[in-house]
């Protein structure tokens, strides 16, 4: 697992417990007036980054763009990017990427639509043959696996098991494009441009999947404001003279509409569907799941940010606006299809769709590694709960009172962090100075 999906600067943190209270795991305290970060509990969902009012947190992921290389570097193309310019045609942001200086910028849509025929299949097959239990959970969102596989791993079964379209990308692009240009491999730079800080530098991730995956990923928001010069450049040259050497165009909406909540269930032949997005209420239907509800839905996409990418930390604008660019290009090109079901098939039959790590294999990648608790370390957690106001108001720098209890035991706090038990300790301390005077 990588050190930490967000990183802290101290001399801009106030020790507010904004970010204390918004992370899903826990896994942030208040010491000294300064935010600490528990990191084997970071899922890089980017929670804290949304609500720090100081801009203390910031993702751990390249921050330097584009960097000076001899290799081929290639932008992978997530489509949140077209979301994020209102009025201007997918091509034009491919060619402003290519004039920003990568040699080749690929768009996602192609390969999303061939995850959308392997979901259908997997589920057709599923059908009859009854080998995974509903619902299936989508692998998509890294966000919502991490949290399954820290806090629900009984449900690491109900992910399906198919690699993401990013990994498609990658399974193939390299290759081929090394071959174009009579390079090795290791000579071509695969840069993913990325609304999610889940998405760590230079294949440092606790996926498996990704470990030989993209590097380095760039923040949309850290792209954005260059790239807009480059678009609005663009929009004014004569195609005919525009120097690009690798473009790859949309010619549908596919692609546009996964950067919306309900995007990738909208493009599939599946009627037992759901989408639900924003990690709280993610986190809800997940413990419905765990209950045993939602056995006769086939498949649920999850996004852990609200409205889906379009709402992701790393975002340029509003997600309001990015939604309503989306629609427009719905309008304007349709959701057809473009890729022949009998070539899907066969690569279906082939197995590669499939990823080599099954999702319970995240059971051991991403853990919860404190110490167990023993059955006397329980006892004094629900005695110190007692004791404590029960207000869980953050202020021992712990998000809630039974958190503070269990880092009490586990060591990681005092009693007096807690203002209860320093005032106590006071009260203690005057009594028995009123009685040496005395």
């Amino acid at each position: 697992m990588p050190s930490a999906y967000v990183q802290f600067e101290e001399k801009y943190c106030t020790g507010c417990t904004k970010c204390v209270r918004a992370c899903p795991t826990k896994s942030i305290r208040i010491r000294n007036q300064r935010a600490v970060l528990l990191e084997h509990l970071c899922i890089g969902c980017g929670e804290c980054i949304r609500v720090c009012p100081e801009g203390a947190i910031s993702p751990v992921m390249s921050r330097r763009g584009l960097e000076k290389t001899d290799k081929i570097t290639v932008a992978i193309v997530s489509p949140i990017l077209y979301a994020q310019f209102p009025g201007v045609m997918p091509c034009d942001v491919l060619m402003s990427l290519n004039h920003m200086g990568f040699d080749h910028a690929i768009d996602l849509s192609y390969y999303l639509e061939m995850y959308q025929y392997a979901v259908e299949r997997f589920i057709e097959q599923n059908r009859e043959r009854k080998e995974t239990p509903w619902p299936l959970i989508s692998p998509i969102c890294p966000v919502v696996k991490r949290l399954i596989a820290l806090k629900h791993p009984g449900l690491l079964d109900h992910i399906l098991p198919l690699k993401r379209p990013v990994a498609l990308v990658e399974s193939g692009i390299r290759r081929e494009i090394s071959e174009q240009y009579a390079v090795s491999e290791d000579d071509v730079l695969l840069y993913h441009l990325t609304p999610c800080p889940s998405k760590v530098t230079y294949g440092d991730t606790d996926d498996p999947e990704d470990r030989s995956g993209l590097n380095p990923a760039i923040g949309v928001n850290d792209i954005f404001p260059r790239l807009l010069e480059e678009v609005e450049a663009t929009r004014e040259m004569d195609l005919n003279l525009y120097p690009y050497r690798h473009l790859s165009f949309i010619p549908n909406a596919r692609g546009p509409l996964w950067a919306m909540s309900g995007g990738e269930i909208a493009g599939m032949n599946i009627d037992r569907a759901l989408a639900v997005s924003g990690l709280q209420e993610v986190k809800k239907y997940i413990e419905k799941i765990e209950m045993g509800l939602f056995q006769d839905t086939e498949y649920i996409e999850f996004r852990a940010c609200p409205e889906g990418c379009i709402g992701g930390p790393l975002t340029a604008v509003d997600k309001y606006l990015a939604r309503s660019t989306v629609q427009k290009l719905i309008k304007m090109f349709g959701l057809g299809r473009r890729i022949q079901p009998r070539k899907l098939r066969r690569l279906y039959d082939r197995g590669w769709f499939f990823s080599q790590t099954k999702p319970s294999d995240y059971r051991e990648e991403i853990e919860d590694k404190s110490r167990s608790l023993t059955i006397e370390d329980m006892r004094r957690i629900e005695y110190i709960l007692s004791q404590t106001p029960g207000h869980d108001c953050a202020a021992c720098g712990a998000p809630d009172c039974r958190t503070f209890a269990e880092d009490v035991v586990r060591g990681y706090a005092r009693l007096t962090d807690c203002y209860k038990f320093a005032l106590d300790q006071c009260r203690d301390s005057n009594k028995f100075s009123d009685k040496t005077s005395e």
